[in-house]
């Protein structure tokens, strides 16, 4: 049978269920006035992936309401403090794009920012608790109580450790809370060292929750030490007194915070003062529903600056990680547009990160970034791309004048011959670029920068060119099949004819289309290739011309990016080759003229390889075609 209070704790919860909609409907809502909001974290460690989230998600939330965002450090531990963490600290938030409005660093009349700066502080308010009854002295000795003060003094947010994910039962009280003030006090006269206690409700403190609407603990909190015996406060003390006195009416962090919550709002009762509203957000976790570890590379900041992960990219890709505020079809966003669209609509329950998406959001934001006049984009165009991808093809260039067999990317040196300008970097064929970078981008990889090497290889005969060794090899091997060498070579004296008559000021991807297509349809192409289907087959000769075969762009848009010169020098040295092969296959020699081609495929109705230059402007093109 229940008892009195557990009827009644049923009873609020079923009022507090029959209103959920309404209130659920409200705390989705933004504001009308102007916030303020902090990010809090340990200089015990760098910033990873979950703490910027933190800092994105408070710093949006008071640039939409026009409010303020304020930086603290939380400093307390002395003991596990990283020497340079606050200064990569700063740096970090600052290559991300995110600015701060009062912190260490911009001193104003609600500092100061670091913690160990304010122990007077919360002394004088640990002191007020006790001379009004709310707190005690505890001269327990410290391994009697460890486990409590372990989990009492962690000193950030940003250590995401040091909650427990679970309930835990209520804890047998300190002996020192029966003893009389007076007891106390003559123990502390004594020159015993002693830690102060609050002294917790006797029952569950309800809180409400952006996120999580209404929530309590199943058991009470403990008396919790609020100020240790070193005099330095514990988490719990001094973000309840930094957030009042720093007007925070915000307070965005994880939701493993949630469950010390209570305990936040026991105290601010205490001290008479109306609690922040809260928004706990889910827990990052790995595809395996593992908590993502601050120790994984893909979690450091200095990993996505040392890969040429865009800013921009990063924080597009950390705002989705919980949030779900943005515009219907509209993932891709820049910090402007994610402000502009801000709301707490945050999810319930663990994110798993999902590290696919984030070469997508980096090739959405290197798009922007490739069509805009801005300097300070274009600038950083040459950072995240094309300057990795001109050290990617340098360094294949060095392997290969090394004499090493092998370049970055696994590319064969062998297979490829001297360096072309770089056409595939200029400004017409960057979404080229782009595109092969991104598709060379293994998400899983613990080098992403791999993926720079990797498009060279892809792209590696638009950047050297193509050897007569790698043409032949390819014909010989069977790349073509059923295309036998004969075909090849009549029909590329076919293509020669064609493709030369188009002048340099008509050489772009539509006029080389329609140039092509108009081949493949032409009657005397088709009757190069017998009985095979010119539709599977018609195109395969001029991929093995210009790329041995090798995946890439359309036949057109290659050329184009190839350019007019080089294009044709391939045609005519693919040409060449195709013939070698095709003579070495009827007995060494080649097939007389008028006589049948080589395989039994019928002679091409052209020209000879001689009269294959390009057409003399205002003269008829060969094959009575008109010029281009």
């Amino acid at each position: 049978m229940l008892d009195l209070y557990e009827k009644a704790s049923l009873d609020v919860y079923d009022i507090r269920k029959r209103l959920w909609p309404n209130k659920r409907q409200a705390r989705l809502q933004m504001p009308s006035k102007p916030c303020r909001t902090r990010f809090a974290p340990s200089p015990t460690g760098y910033l990873h992936l979950g703490s910027l989230r933190t800092a994105l998600f408070n710093y949006l939330f008071a640039r939409a309401t026009c409010g303020q965002f304020v930086l603290r450090i939380e400093d307390t531990d002395q003991k596990r403090l990283v020497p340079d963490a606050e200064q990569r600290l700063y740096e970090d938030l600052r290559w991300a794009g995110l600015s701060w409005d009062e912190g260490p660093d911009l001193e104003t009349s609600n500092g100061p920012y670091r913690q160990s700066e304010r122990l007077h502080i919360y002394k004088e308010h640990a002191e007020l608790l006790l001379s009004q009854g709310k707190a005690y002295k505890c001269f327990c000795p410290p391994e009697t109580s460890k486990q409590n003060e372990t989990a009492a003094s962690e000193t950030s947010e940003q250590n995401e450790t040091a909650a427990s994910e679970t309930p835990q039962p209520i804890r047998e009280p300190c002996s020192c809370r029966f003893m009389t003030p007076r007891e106390l006090d003559d123990r502390a006269r004594n020159g015993e060292q002693f830690a102060i206690r609050f002294l917790s409700a006797r029952r569950p403190v309800w809180i409400e929750d952006l996120v999580y609407g209404s929530f309590s603990c199943q058991h009470p909190s403990d008396d919790f030490i609020i100020l240790k015996r070193d005099g330095f406060p514990t988490y719990h003390l001094a973000n309840v007194v930094d957030d009042r006195l720093m007007k925070i009416t915000h307070v965005i962090r994880g939701a493993e915070w949630l469950i010390s919550t209570p305990k936040h709002v026991e105290l601010y009762n205490a001290f008479g003062w109306q609690p922040p509203q809260f928004a706990h957000i889910g827990l990052l976790v790995d595809r395996h529903r593992q908590k993502l570890s601050k120790r994984e590379n893909s979690a450091n900041m200095a990993w996505y600056q040392q890969h040429h992960i865009l800013p921009s990219a990063l924080l597009n890709f950390a705002v989705l990680l919980g949030w779900h505020g943005h515009p219907e079809g509209s993932e891709v966003m820049s910090l402007r547009e994610m402000v502009e669209n801000f709301s707490p609509k945050f999810s319930k329950g663990d994110i798993i990160v999902a590290p696919y998406k984030l070469p997508h959001f980096q090739h959405q934001h290197l798009l922007r970034l490739a069509s805009s006049k801005d300097p300070s984009d274009q600038a950083l165009f040459e950072t995240h791309l094309l300057s990795p991808v001109k050290a990617a093809i340098a360094a294949v260039q060095t392997a290969k004048d090394d004499g090493s067999p092998t370049a970055p990317g696994d590319i064969p040196t062998g297979e490829i011959g001297q360096q072309l300008p770089l056409r595939i970097l200029d400004e017409p064929f960057r979404t080229d670029l782009l595109r092969a970078v991104r598709d060379a981008w293994e998400p899983l990889s613990d080098d992403p920068s791999s993926r720079f090497p990797l498009a060279v290889s892809h792209l590696r005969y638009f950047i050297w060119e193509l050897p007569e060794t790698k043409l032949e090899a390819t014909l010989r091997e069977g790349a073509l099949a059923p295309v036998a060498p004969g075909m090849v070579r009549d029909a590329l004296a076919f293509l020669s004819v064609k493709v030369g008559a188009v002048k340099e000021s008509s050489w772009n991807g539509d006029k080389l289309s329609q140039v092509l297509k108009a081949v493949v349809a032409d009657p005397k192409y088709v009757r190069l290739f017998g009985d095979l289907d010119i539709r599977q087959v018609g195109y395969k000769p001029m991929r093995w011309a210009l790329l041995a075969m090798q995946k890439g762009p359309s036949i057109f848009h290659t050329m184009e990016m190839l350019g007019r010169e080089e294009t044709l020098k391939r045609l005519s040295v693919a040409k060449a080759v195709a013939e070698k092969v095709a003579a070495s296959m009827v007995d060494g020699a080649p097939a007389a003229d008028g006589a049948p081609a080589a395989d039994g495929a019928p002679a091409a109705d052209v020209a000879p390889a001689a009269d294959v230059a390009p057409a003399a402007d205002g003269a008829p093109a060969a094959d009575g075609a008109p010029a281009a």
